[in-house]
């Protein structure tokens, strides 16, 4: 998948099990009915163990909340069968002109009042750049502070060169029992980033020609 950004945009290679959630955001509540029936007949109905409706039930939710979370990038990763395992989503943050470091953006990161515990945090040398990755338990108050919720997510948060982006990959789940499978998901992934840069006309640049 490839989301452009201003003059730049980024690109993750998704491996077997994963849906691009971007397809259905930013469509009413039809085109988003829609969309789930497309990518739920995309699945091998003899390998369903939930009710079709009840798979694009979910994959409307999770349109919607990609939306509220802005997000220019998100995916869900469904296991054999159509069980929603985790979601996946990339945001982009700036201030102005003003570019941060990314000590700046761990000490952010390390500062989200969700956090249960102690977050387990390094730095990651990727294609792309040097990462920040943070993993950690998270828990959420529901309404009057009843029916908490405990997730797990890992995130990566990268300086994007030549502008003052921030981009914040982070990939959550409440299926804890598969925990190891999905951090080495997201580990697997997060490697297959790619930034390129646009030229004015919006068309990548390739590597080592001159500027637009």
């Amino acid at each position: 998948m490839a989301v452009e950004i201003d003059d730049w945009t980024c690109r993750l290679e998704f491996s077997d099990g994963w849906v691009d959630l971007t397809a259905g955001t930013g469509l009413d509540a039809d085109g988003k009915a829609a969309w789930a029936r497309g990518v739920v007949q995309s699945f091998n109905p003899m390998d369903l163990v939930a009710s079709k409706e009840s798979v694009e039930k979910d994959l409307v939710h999770l349109a919607r909340a990609a939306e509220k979370n802005q997000a220019v990038l998100a995916a869900a990763f469904f296991a054999l069968g159509g069980a929603h395992y985790a979601t996946f989503d990339v945001q982009i943050f700036g201030e102005d002109g003003a570019a941060l470091s990314l000590d700046e953006v761990e000490h952010r990161l390390r500062g989200h009042k969700e956090i249960a515990g102690e977050p387990q945090v390094s730095r990651v040398d990727l294609p792309a750049g040097t990462a920040v990755r943070l993993q950690a338990m998270y828990q959420s108050k529901g309404l009057l502070g009843f029916g908490k919720k405990l997730t797990e997510a890992v995130s990566y948060a990268l300086l994007v060169p030549q502008t003052s982006d921030v981009l914040l990959a982070t990939m959550n789940w409440s299926a804890m029992e598969h925990s190891d499978q999905l951090t080495q998901e997201v580990d697997a992934l997060m490697p297959t980033l790619r930034f390129v840069p646009l030229d004015v006309e919006g068309n990548p640049i390739a590597e080592g020609a001159p500027d637009a």
